[in-house]
């Protein structure tokens, strides 16, 4: 096989394992919203999460749904680069029960950059501070315009009620079994035409 060729069948491995179109997000969004719990007066014994307008405060502990206010985001690399806003900056949906299904769209930054929250990964609690404390772990994807749509990890951790803070994350790809499979073979052949390129060579001595 020429020299030519291998390196072609060698690309071609090569490329066949990388998406054509990845472009996946990256990097970390730090939120900020008012929460109080649901079911309970202390997060320690809270069943969910009202997230709410601190400006416009609904009249129960539940408010039946109605999306909360984002007030300050903050990101860090990649598509969050750049990120910050002050007053109103996007919109987080209730968390109802912590054996909630799928949330479409959980939560909202600027209807550019959204988070579907697809399930509860665990939920801590504990009674120090006022009121007790609270730690939810949740997996979804985001979605954003012009980049593929990526899994991430939701993080809030809240004591007693009120301002919180909490952040969501996007987890880096891992190749599937079939692509490692394809890069290994084409970084193999390419290394084993390298070593028979050095091989190959000799060297001559003049006879003058």
């Amino acid at each position: 096989m020429r020299t030519t060729t291998r390196l072609a069948a060698a690309a071609a491995l090569l490329s066949a394992a990388v998406p054509a179109h990845a472009a996946p997000i990256i990097g970390q969004i730090n939120l900020i919203g008012f929460v109080r719990p649901i079911g309970s007066t202390t997060m320690e014994t809270a069943t969910g999460l009202d997230f709410y307008n601190f400006l416009s405060l609904p009249s129960n502990a539940n408010d039946g749904g109605t999306p909360g206010t984002i007030f300050a985001a903050l990101g860090s690399t990649g598509v969050f680069a750049g990120i910050a806003c002050a007053g109103p900056c996007g919109t987080i949906k209730d968390l109802p029960t912590f054996a909630t299904g799928p949330i479409a769209s959980f939560f909202d930054v600027g209807s550019t950059i959204f988070f579907d929250l697809g399930s509860i990964n665990s939920v801590t609690y504990s009674n120090d501070g006022s009121g007790g404390s609270l730690k939810v772990i949740a997996s979804g994807t985001f979605r954003a315009t012009g980049f593929d749509d990526t899994a991430g990890r939701f993080t809030l951790t809240t004591q007693g009620s009120g301002l919180t803070s909490f952040s969501a994350t996007a987890l880096s790809p891992v190749p599937e079994p079939a692509s490692w499979a394809l890069m290994i073979a084409g970084f193999g052949m390419m290394g084993g035409m390298l070593r028979a390129a050095r091989r190959s060579v000799r060297v001559r001595y003049s006879t003058n």
